[in-house]
């Protein structure tokens, strides 16, 4: 089985993030090594393809070659976060000032961005994805994993920002709800699946104490969305056994006592 993971930033390791474990303590590794040690070497085998800045127009810019040709059981997108929040400089416009030759002028704009942010994000808001955009890019996603018959698709949604920094980006929690119901539209689609992110992360002490800065998740976070995809690769595990498979072939007991269940590869 395998299972490939397209997400923004927010399943790569960061500095700020315990630094020394910093890969480790990532939602893809967790969910690696607790696959490995739950079924031994019987595992899926889990494909981390993160990228930063990542948007829904750049998962369907990779499908081909991380999708596709990857022929996965089960695919995680997880973005949204760039996509949806308030922009002072659109992507080309982000570039044009970072390339500037004079960089005393380059300074004294990107200072009055800083400087002045509510206002800008209030009288002018932008994003990088807009909503409609969004909406027909994730339609695009779910038609693409029923054509090549993919067991299983789940959204991870977007955690919604705190108050701090909703103040300095007017228009950001407004935008993630709009945005993450268009994720859970989805899911009246056959295989097509949610992981309630926002929901998990506010029930279980809020961005405050589960993110580094509002958005990227700590260990914490880290652990609880590995344990929420964990759960559904094994409901999927569980789904595709074969009937007498597990008498016909030996079971493989791993060092703490649980037993591998053999599993039905693909067609």
């Amino acid at each position: 089985m395998k299972i490939v993971i397209l997400a923004d930033s927010l399943a790569l390791p960061r500095e700020d993030v315990s630094a020394e474990r910093a890969l480790e303590v990532t939602y893809p590794f967790l969910l690696d090594q607790s696959l490995r040690h739950r079924y031994g070497a019987h595992a899926p085998l889990v494909i981390e393809r993160g990228m930063r800045r990542r948007t829904i127009e750049y998962v369907l810019d990779d499908w081909g070659e991380q999708v596709v040709l990857k022929n996965p059981d089960m695919v995680v997108i997880h973005v949204g976060i760039v996509d949806c929040a308030p922009r002072v400089f659109l992507r080309r416009e982000r570039a044009f000032v970072e390339r500037m030759r004079f960089t005393w002028l380059r300074d004294r704009i990107l200072r009055f961005a800083h400087d002045h942010r509510r206002a800008i994000t209030q009288r002018l808001p932008r994003v990088y994805v807009p909503l409609a955009r969004f909406e027909r890019h994730v339609k695009e996603v779910v038609q693409k994993v029923q054509e090549q018959n993919i067991r299983s698709l789940i959204f991870v949604n977007i955690i919604s920002p705190p108050d701090n920094v909703e103040q300095r980006s007017l228009g950001f929690q407004r935008n993630v709800e709009l945005y993450n119901q268009v994720l859970q539209d989805q899911t009246r689609h056959r295989n097509i699946s949610l992981i309630d992110l926002d929901k998990l992360i506010k029930s279980q002490g809020s961005a405050d104490k589960l993110t580094v800065d509002g958005i990227h998740l700590n260990e914490e976070g880290h652990q609880i969305l590995a344990q929420q995809i964990e759960t559904r690769v094994v409901t999927l595990l569980e789904e595709n056994i074969t009937p007498g498979l597990e008498e016909s072939q030996p079971k493989v007991t791993v060092t703490n006592g649980v037993t591998a269940q053999p599993w039905k590869a693909k067609a």
